[in-house]
C-alpha cells in the first residue's frame, strides 16, 4: 500500500511553484530612510509590500501603520510619511499613550533620530 502523497521530485516541483506564487504578491524589504529631512534611520526597518490586483500595500507590523498607491514607490513614500506622522503624533502625546502606543513610541525612538 502506497503512504506517499508527492514524490520527492513532485514535492520540490510543487514547494517552487508556492514560493513563486507568494512571491509574486507579497515581500520584505528593509527601509534604510524615511526620505524626511527631519529625521533619519539608525538602522534599516524591514518593511512589508504585497501586490492585490491594481493596489500596492506597504506596511510596517511593528507599528500597524500601512499606506496604499498604485506603485511600489508611491507605497513606500507613503508609508514613510506616515511612519513620520506616527512618530510625531505618539511624541506629541507622550503623557496619555496606553500600553500599545507606548511601546510603538519606544520602537520608533529606537530607531529613528533627528537630524
Amino acid at each position: 500500500m502506497q503512504t506517499e502523497i508527492l514524490t520527492d521530485k513532485q514535492f520540490k516541483a510543487l514547494s517552487k511553484n508556492l514560493i513563486n506564487t507568494i512571491e509574486k504578491h507579497y515581500k520584505i524589504i528593509p527601509l534604510n530612510s524615511l526620505k524626511n529631512f527631519k529625521y533619519s534611520l539608525k538602522m534599516p526597518i524591514y518593511i512589508t509590500i504585497e501586490i492585490d490586483k491594481d493596489k500596492v500595500i506597504a506596511s510596517l507590523d511593528d507599528i500597524e501603520a500601512f499606506a496604499y498607491a498604485d506603485t511600489e514607490f508611491e507605497a513606500v513614500n507613503n508609508l514613510c510619511d506616515e511612519i513620520v506622522n506616527v512618530y510625531e503624533d505618539l511624541k506629541a502625546d507622550r503623557k496619555n499613550l496606553g500600553v500599545l502606543p507606548r511601546k510603538w513610541l519606544e520602537y520608533l525612538e529606537d530607531v529613528i533620530e533627528s537630524k
